[in-house]
């Protein structure tokens, strides 16, 4: 199980659409802060408006993660070596 942990994080690693999305949530939550900060918004304001974009963003993420897993048969092959 480990090795299919360190194997999934590598591959994880490479890939360039988890950067992408890491890249787009820095840069939603520093105008989030931003625009909190200029118009005085309470904290709890911003963080209930920032777990939106989060929600959003992370069910894109693991839908396109596990249709690319799923289209290269790695999913196949992970429950082949289970069993």
């Amino acid at each position: 199980m480990n090795k299919l942990l360190k194997a999934g994080f590598f591959r994880l690693k490479k890939d360039i659409v988890f950067w992408l999305f890491i890249l787009i949530t820095t840069i939603i939550s520093i105008f989030n802060l931003f625009k909190g900060y200029s118009s005085k918004l309470a904290l709890d304001k911003l963080i209930n408006e920032f777990i939106i974009y989060i929600g959003f963003l992370i069910a894109i993420f693991v839908s396109i993660f596990v249709g690319k897993e799923h289209s290269e048969g790695i999913i196949r092959n992970k429950i082949i070596v289970r069993t």
